[in-house]
């Protein structure tokens, strides 16, 4: 009996050792959002006209100080580009003006010098001339707010000029070129359990920004609906990419799934597409099973022995 209890006890060890790690909790994690070291707000922090060439359109945008001290904003435009798959757009300090995609040199901002009360809100008139020979398309600028206040100083001690602003989407009518490609649509493609991560970039190779509205289906073997993923709702900038990740946030899963993202963009109700396949086993637990079947059946085969 002593051995029985001990290859018992070494099953029990076995299973118990395994199923501990896998139940660890997976916390949540808090996301701290700093104040603005400004205390200004751009309203809104895009905005988006269409103007034909030739033409002139006006707009209305808001800037609020949040702070407890009056300030002098001083607004000015520029033009800026993008670079990353994140979509993060950077200042321009040079000239911009033959860009296809620039723009700051169509807009003119009144008043381009205010005073604003501690707690209230300015508005200002954008004017947005287009010129003649305008291309159809996408144009961009940045409007920035930027305080009479000294300069922020970094770890290395540099000076660093702040603001805050708006992105300013110009659309011109006309025959603009729409398209775009899934440049990669991956997930692992083998795990031993959830969740299963899915990485998708997407590149605009038109004449304007895109905004991609779609949603990973999943399947399972069986061809069940095992998750649909939406995907995060955004703008790409023509010919940049940008990434989107989604979760398929299950711990258990089982088999061969097959992964379809179809996304629409533009106007024409254009679809990009990519599927793949991925696999889900939890092989050790699998063989645990496996080894505690086997054992139990050695007990079994054990007792019967000895009772004979």
């Amino acid at each position: 009996m002593k051995k029985i209890s001990k290859i018992l006890l070494l099953s029990s060890l076995l299973i118990t050792g395994y199923q501990l790690p896998a139940c660890r909790q997976a916390w949540p994690v808090t996301q701290v959002h700093a104040q603005s070291v400004l205390g200004l707000s751009a309203i809104p922090p895009r905005l988006e006209i269409t103007v034909n060439p030739g033409d002139a359109k006006t707009a209305q945008i808001k800037v609020k100080n949040e702070s407890n001290t009056d300030k002098t904003i001083t607004t000015s435009v520029t033009d800026f580009i993008v670079t990353d798959d994140q979509g993060t757009p950077i200042q321009l300090e040079t000239d911009m003006t033959e860009n296809r995609w620039a723009s700051s040199s169509w807009i003119q901002i009144s008043p381009s010098l205010t005073k604003i009360k501690a707690g209230e809100t300015k508005n200002l008139t954008v004017t947005v001339l287009a010129p003649d020979d305008a291309l159809p398309g996408g144009h961009y600028a940045m409007i920035l707010h930027t305080p009479d206040s000294n300069p922020i100083l970094d770890s290395t001690g540099a000076a660093i000029q702040t603001n805050v602003g708006t992105l300013v989407y110009i659309t011109v009518p006309g025959d603009i070129k729409q398209n775009a490609q899934i440049k990669k649509f991956t997930a692992p493609i083998f795990s031993e359990f959830g969740p299963i991560n899915f990485e998708t970039i997407i590149t605009n190779f038109s004449d304007i920004h895109i905004s991609p509205i779609g949603a990973i289906n999943i399947k399972n073997w069986l061809g069940g609906t095992t998750a649909n993923l939406t995907l995060d709702k955004t703008n790409i900038f023509p010919y940049t990419s940008r990434t989107f990740e989604n979760t398929l946030n299950r711990k258990w899963l089982f088999g061969r799934y097959r992964a379809q993202i179809n996304a629409g963009y533009g106007t024409a109700g254009q679809i990009v597409s990519a599927t793949i396949f991925f696999w889900v086993i939890p092989w050790r637990l699998i063989i645990l099973i496996l080894v505690a079947i086997a054992i139990a059946l050695f007990l079994i085969k054990l007792l019967k022995k000895k009772k004979l």
